[in-house]
């Protein structure tokens, strides 16, 4: 062995060893926390408990009470985001008619308000989405409302990827 390769064998053992110690597994849906998964993907969904959990503690955080995962207005959210998704756009709250979609779901409310929007991978980047946008978050910290529902639906073909629909009510 030359002299000249002898003296770099320790330096490139050390060089392999640091990038050994770098790498590590890609992460997957088993190791990512609900609140960074992307859902973007087909066949994933928004983890109700999660989201729940992430918006209360800021509702709590601004003085507010909790909200209650109301599953038929997460029907509602999914057929609002599923809509959207089929016609490759973001409603406005007057185009979806969510008044008739809440009635007919048999939920009675005083108010309703709805976060509609499209592009957003995880829940992480729609909850900051939706915390920078004042409309948005007014929907959030909502004084009055009580229930919540929140449903995403992909849409591959889309620029945007994924829809989200965030709905919350002050029941009757």
């Amino acid at each position: 062995m030359s002299r000249s390769f002898a003296g770099r064998i320790p330096a490139v053992a050390t060089l392999v060893l640091a990038l050994a110690a770098c790498s590590r597994p890609p992460a997957t849906v088993e190791n990512v926390p609900p609140f960074y998964q992307r859902l973007d993907i087909s066949g994933r969904s928004v983890d109700p408990a999660s989201s729940l959990s992430m918006i209360n503690q800021y509702r709590g955080n601004h003085g507010l009470a909790p909200l209650t995962w109301d599953p038929a207005l997460a029907r509602v959210a999914q057929s609002q985001s599923s809509a959207m998704a089929a016609s490759d756009r973001v409603h406005s709250v007057a185009d979806a008619g969510l008044d008739g979609q809440l009635a007919g779901a048999g939920i009675g409310y005083k108010m309703f308000l709805a976060n509609f929007s499209a592009g957003y991978r995880t829940f992480a980047e729609a909850f900051s989405g939706w915390r920078e946008s004042k409309i948005h978050d007014a929907t959030m910290l909502s004084p009055t409302a009580t229930r919540v529902g929140l449903a995403t639906a992909q849409a591959p073909n889309s620029k945007y990827q994924i829809f989200w629909t965030l709905v919350v009510v002050e029941p009757r």
